[in-house]
C-alpha cells in the first residue's frame, strides 16, 4: 500500500511523486512554523576518515521530532472537537502539546510497560490516559477504534498517517537548507517508520547517492522484517533500550511502502550498542539521548566506510534512572 495524499482532488503515491511530495512538505513546513523549531548540526571532531554530524531533534519542543508530525496532522482540515492519539511516550507529548495550544481536549492511549519517565511526562501533561496491556501496536488499535467511537474526534497516528509523515519531511528541508554538500550516508532509527519515510521523501531526489541506513532495535526489528517480506509479518519484541521503536506495525500502513522504495539497508542493533552509544554521547558531547536515538548513533559508530556521515539524534526525553544503569 503506498502512502497517498489528497491535494485539489488529486491523489499521489508519496514515494513515487518526490517533486510533489517534498512542495507538500514545504506547504507543511509554512503551516507548522509556530509549533516547532529549527534545530542544529553539532560536527564532531574527525575520527580518522569518518566526519560525523549529529542533527540535534533532542532540542525540538517536547524532546523530539514527533512535535512536527503532530502539528501537521491537527493543523490540517477543519478543526476538531478532540484529538485521541496512542504512544510509547514522545508521540503522546507531541500531540498533548499541540493540542494544547490549540485549545483542544486530548486523550492517548499508551502500553501498560511504556518507560516510567515518558509516562512521568505524559500526566504532568495533563492530557487523559488510557492504559493498554501488550504490544505497544494495541494501543495504536485501540485508539483508531476510540476515535470511530467518538464523531469529531481526530486520531493522529503516530506514524501511519501522510500528514504525519509529511510533518517529519520538514526534518529533511532543513537538513538541506543546513547542508550545502550532501552526506555519504543518512542514519535514522525506525519504529513504524513515520521519520524515516519523511527525511527520505525529502532529501532522496536532491541526494541520489546518500545512503539512507534505518536503524532498529535487533529486539523489535518489525519494519526491516517487514520490508523483506514484502508485507507485515510477525516480528520478535522483547525489553529494549530504544522503547520509542518497540512493537508491532499498524495493518496496511503506508511507511512500509515508502520504506521499501527509498531506504538503502536496514541494520539491527544490539542492547549493548545502544548502551554505548548513549554513554558515549553523554561522557563525551554532553547529550543525554533517549535509546532510539541511540540506535542511529550506534549505527554509524560501528560503520567503516569513513566519509561523512549525518546521524539523527530524535529524541532526548530519557529518566535519571535509564541513564544511571547504562553508565
Amino acid at each position: 500500500m503506498s502512502g497517498r495524499v489528497g491535494v485539489s482532488g488529486v491523489d499521489w503515491a508519496l514515494e513515487r511523486d518526490l517533486d510533489r511530495s517534498v512542495a507538500a512538505a514545504r506547504e507543511t513546513r509554512e503551516r507548522i512554523a509556530g509549533f516547532v523549531r529549527a534545530t542544529p548540526l553539532l560536527e564532531l571532531d574527525a575520527v580518522g576518515a569518518t566526519t560525523r554530524l549529529l542533527k540535534l531533534e533532542l532540542l525540538q519542543r517536547t524532546g523530539s521530532f514527533k512535535v512536527r508530525g503532530a502539528a501537521a496532522a491537527l493543523t490540517a482540515g477543519e478543526r476538531p472537537q478532540s484529538v485521541v492519539a496512542a504512544s510509547t511516550g514522545n508521540h503522546g507529548l507531541a500531540v498533548a502539546s499541540v493540542a494544547a495550544a490549540m485549545g483542544l481536549p486530548c486523550r492517548v492511549f499508551v502500553p501498560a510497560a511504556a518507560a516510567p519517565a515518558k509516562l512521568a511526562l505524559l500526566r504532568s501533561s495533563g492530557v487523559e490516559l488510557v492504559s493498554v496491556e501488550g504490544d505497544p501496536l494495541l494501543a495504536e488499535l485501540a485508539a483508531r477504534e476510540a476515535s470511530e467511537q467518538a464523531p469529531g474526534t481526530l486520531l493522529v497516528p503516530p506514524y501511519n498517517d501522510p500528514r504525519v509523515i509529511l510533518g517529519q519531511a520538514t526534518l529533511g528541508l532543513e537538513l538541506l537548507e543546513q547542508l550545502a554538500d550532501p552526506p555519504d550516508a543518512l542514519f535514522v532509527a525506525v519504529g513504524g517508520g513515520g521519520l524515516i519515510s519523511g527525511v527520505a521523501l525529502a532529501v532522496r531526489s536532491r541526494w541520489p547517492r546518500c545512503r539512507i541506513v534505518g536503524c532498529l532495535p535487533a529486539a523489535s526489528p518489525a519494519m526491516g522484517a517487514a520490508v523483506a517480506a514484502g508485507r507485515i509479518v510477525a516480528a520478535p519484541l522483547r525489553p529494549t533500550l530504544s522503547d520509542a521503536t518497540a512493537g508491532g506495525i499498524e495493518p496496511g500502513a503506508i511507511t512500509v511502502a515508502i520504506c521499501a522504495a527509498l531506504i538503502d539497508e536496514f541494520v539491527e542493533i544490539e542492547e549493548a550498542e545502544i548502551a554505548a552509544a548513549m554513554r558515549a554521547a553523554l561522557l563525551e558531547h554532553s547529550l543525554a539521548i533517549e535509546g532510539a536515538a541511540a540506535l542511529a548513533l550506534a549505527a554509524s559508530l560501528r560503520e567503516r566506510a569513513g566519509g561523512r556521515q549525518l546521524v539523527v539524534l530524535g529524541g532526548g526525553n530519557v529518566g535519571a534512572q535509564t541513564l544511571r544503569n547504562i553508565l
